[in-house]
C-alpha cells in the first residue's frame, strides 16, 4: 500500500469566494480555490474552530493541486453600512457615519480539488465529511455547494498530476465545446512556478505565508 492518498472534493455552486488579498473594505476573490479556504472547509467538517492550533497542522499536511473544469465569472457586491453614530476603526477612533464595501463572488464555477496527504489523516477528513460536525461551505458561509462536495478516497490514481489528468472534466456547460483547454493548479514540490500567498501559519491572528504552485494544462485523453 502506498504511504500517501488521495481525496476528491467537487467544489460547485452559484456563488464562490475565494479571498487572497483582502483587507477592510475591499474583499477579493481569486480565480481559483484558495488552500486555506479548503482547510477551513475541512475544518468545519471535522468540528475545528477557527483559532485551532490543528488546522495549520492540517494544512502542512496536505498537498493540494484544484482543476478547473468551469470557471465561472466574477460578480462585485456592492454594500454601504451606515450607523446612527460613527463607524469605529480597529482603533476605537470614529471613522464616519456610512462606509462603503466591495465583495467579490465567482458565479457558476466548477472545480475539482484533490487532496494528497497520509492515510492516517485521510480516514479523519472521510469520517468527517461523512459526520460532518459544521456545514461546509465554499469560501464564505452564504456560499452553498450545489451538490456534495465529498467525493471520496481515490485509489486508481499514481499522483495528483495523475488524478488532474485523467478523472472526467464535470460541470461543462453545452456551449463549452473545447474541453480540452481545462488548466489545474498544483503546489510545487521544488519552488518553481509562481506564488499564493494562502498558506496557514497562525489561524488565530488569520496569518498566511506563500507557497509555489504551478498552472498546468490538462493532458488530452
Amino acid at each position: 500500500m502506498k504511504d500517501t492518498c488521495i481525496i476528491l472534493l467537487r467544489l460547485e455552486g452559484a456563488l464562490q469566494s475565494w479571498g487572497e488579498h483582502s483587507r477592510f473594505d475591499y474583499r477579493d476573490c481569486a480565480s481559483m480555490p484558495t488552500k486555506s479556504g479548503i482547510v477551513g472547509m475541512i475544518g468545519c467538517a471535522m468540528g475545528l474552530r477557527r483559532g485551532s492550533e490543528q488546522l495549520m497542522v492540517l494544512s502542512e499536511k496536505i498537498r493540494l493541486a484544484v482543476r478547473c473544469d468551469r470557471p465561472g465569472r466574477q460578480n462585485i457586491d456592492y454594500h454601504t453600512v451606515t450607523a446612527d453614530n460613527s463607524i469605529l476603526n480597529a482603533q476605537g477612533k470614529a471613522r464616519c457615519k456610512t462606509i462603503v464595501t466591495y465583495r467579490t463572488y465567482i458565479q457558476d464555477a466548477f472545480f475539482l480539488a484533490a487532496i494528497e496527504t497520509d492515510w492516517e489523516l485521510a480516514q479523519k477528513i472521510d469520517q468527517a465529511f461523512h459526520e460532518p460536525c459544521w456545514p461546509v461551505y465554499l469560501g464564505r458561509k452564504s456560499c452553498v455547494p450545489s451538490k456534495p462536495v465529498y467525493i471520496g478516497i481515490q485509489e486508481g490514481y499514481d499522483s495528483l498530476e495523475d488524478v488532474m489528468n485523467r478523472y472526467p472534466v464535470e460541470g461543462q456547460r453545452e456551449k463549452q465545446t473545447d474541453i480540452k483547454k481545462v488548466f489545474y493548479e498544483i503546489e510545487s514540490r521544488d519552488g518553481r512556478g509562481y506564488e499564493r500567498a494562502d498558506e496557514l501559519v497562525d489561524a488565530s491572528k488569520r496569518s498566511f505565508v506563500s507557497r509555489h504552485v504551478m498552472l498546468v494544462q490538462k493532458k488530452d485523453d
